[in-house]
């Protein structure tokens, strides 16, 4: 049938709330001591940004983004901000200070930081079994949903694959069947024992705040944060973007080039879904304000907002990533860095891509918002660290971030091919038909004019099978341009008529099996 997973490997799957570890931009510096130990002077600073706004300028043309948003803060005061670029690919409207982007995956520190403040209440403990505050919670192995505590919900080492249930969003599922999902869906690690980025679980990390408060997770957010910090330009809702004047557009690549997406768009909604993983709109302005409360360890303006020790557990390494150097906490990483620990996150939605990263030992943070999603922001923050101690090579980033990026434009534009001497499919009419799964629910596999595809979810969202080999095909979704939703393989009965299929991911792990409905 041909190396399925070979052939999928090689396709960087981009999707929403991307964590993108580049383990070679946090090693070797830790040899050359030549950082800066002192605080820049302030015609020091005007050097360091003036660099960092030349460099900026070149990594907006070479990694093709229309526009950035870029502010640092320190000793508690902002102390830059500017914006660069449009807002929308040909467009003249130029990014300003104010200009509010979707913030991605660095939302979930604003939902481990409601966790923590109502661990402050007493109302929890980090390590409560969830099943003590959410009695329908369950993950696929019953002991897992035993010992499953509140920590472990945000600590990404539930054993279930990485963005696991993602496209459940995608597809029509609202947060409260994304929350019992979990049930279904089959684990591929021991639980705790390897990292795996998941965003499922911050719904139910909201979803404990909920029950213990009687509020949602968006008035939540707002009384005891945006309110408290003075976050007026913060939202989290689709429509709330919307009425916004200062909102910047957000851009795809399709093949290679830039595109903007339409606010019409259907999977454009789809990041609020997931609000408490990455449904969060805001500016650098608001963003200078959360990394000043963050940096202030629970105080913000002289006013204490929430205990230190509650604030800072989520910012314990909770699961060690590859060699260790890298920790995921509780909604932000910790890496060992050249002179001092980052604290620090990413995000990713369909098209904006950010960064938050903070240096506690230097009363220092850097919030970088773009409205394509590129490894540059990542690249740009770890340049502006350098440039600030003073370590040596900071323009080593960037050049290793944009080779990375070129070669996984090439390998994406390739696309995959079936294998050689592939086997013809049965005629579509042995496949079609109406399957269930406990995960997906009922599914439709249709034909219509030529064209062969799966019908999923509330919505009726349209999947494509592409042929790959006999009875297998690939499985593509639009919004999923740099990889497939993952290979769909029909299993028949001996008078050649499918009862069952599966999809499995890019790895060949089970995503959920479906079995044909019977008709009575």
């Amino acid at each position: 049938m041909g190396n399925i997973r070979y052939a999928l490997k090689g396709r960087v799957r981009l999707v929403f709330l991307a964590i993108v570890l580049v383990p070679l931009l946090f090693t070797g510096l830790e040899a050359q001591a030549l950082a800066r130990q002192e605080r820049p002077s302030d015609p020091e600073l005007e050097v360091i940004f003036r660099d960092l706004e030349s460099r900026i300028a070149r990594t907006l043309q070479s990694f093709q983004i229309p526009g950035m948003a870029v502010a640092v803060v320190q000793g508690g005061e902002l102390i830059y901000q500017k914006g660069f670029g449009v807002k929308k690919l040909g467009g003249v409207d130029p990014v300003t200070t104010r200009t509010v982007f979707q913030i991605g995956s660095t939302s979930k520190a604003f939902t481990a930081t409601l966790v923590a403040s109502v661990v402050e209440e007493g109302k929890v403990g980090w390590k409560d079994r969830v099943i003590m505050h959410l009695p329908y919670f369950a993950m696929a192995d019953p002991w897992v949903t035993e010992e499953f505590q509140v920590r472990d919900l945000m600590a990404q080492h539930s054993g279930m694959k990485p963005y696991a249930g993602d496209f459940l969003a995608m597809i029509g599922f609202d947060r409260d069947y994304i929350v019992r999902s979990t049930a279904n869906i089959p684990p591929v690690y021991s639980f705790r024992s390897e990292f795996s980025y998941v965003n499922n679980l911050w719904v139910t990390a909201a979803a404990v705040v909920e029950a213990k408060t009687g509020l949602s997770w968006g008035q939540n957010l707002k009384k005891r944060i945006l309110d408290p910090l003075g976050m007026s330009a913060t939202t989290c809702s689709m429509a709330e973007l919307l009425l916004t004047a200062d909102r910047s557009t957000f851009h795809l690549l399709e093949e290679g080039k830039v595109k903007a997406i339409p606010e019409d768009w259907f999977l454009f909604n789809w990041p609020y879904v997931y609000g408490p993983a990455g449904g969060i709109n805001s500016n650098i302005i608001d963003m200078s304000k959360w990394m000043i409360f963050q940096l202030g360890e629970g105080t913000y303006q002289g006013t204490k907002i929430m205990e230190q020790e509650n604030l800072l557990a989520t910012h314990v390494p909770q699961t060690p990533i590859g060699s260790g150097r890298n920790s995921y906490c509780m909604g932000w990483l910790k890496s060992e860095y050249h002179p001092y620990p980052l604290i620090w996150h990413n995000g990713a939605t369909s098209g904006s891509g950010t960064l938050v990263m903070l240096v506690p030992e230097l009363d220092l943070g850097i919030v970088i918002l773009s409205n394509l999603v590129t490894p540059a922001t990542d690249a740009l923050g770890l340049t502006f660290v350098d440039l600030y101690c003073g370590n040596p090579s900071p323009g080593e980033h960037l050049g290793k971030a944009l080779e990375g990026w070129q070669e996984q434009l090439k390998s994406s534009a390739e696309g995959i091919k079936p294998p050689k001497n592939a086997h013809p499919p049965l005629p579509f009419a042995a496949y079609a038909g109406v399957y269930e799964s406990p995960l997906v629910g009922k599914v439709r596999v249709m034909q219509h004019q030529g064209r062969f595809f799966l019908r999923m979810g509330p919505r009726g969202v349209d999947a494509d099978l592409r042929h790959w080999n006999r009875d297998t095909f690939i499985c593509e979704m639009e919004g999923l341009d740099e990889g497939p939703l993952g290979m769909v393989r029909f299993e028949l009965d001996p008078e050649g008529k499918a009862f069952a299929f599966v999809i499995t991911d890019e790895d060949g792990d089970l995503v959920s099996r479906f079995e044909r409905e019977s008709v009575d």
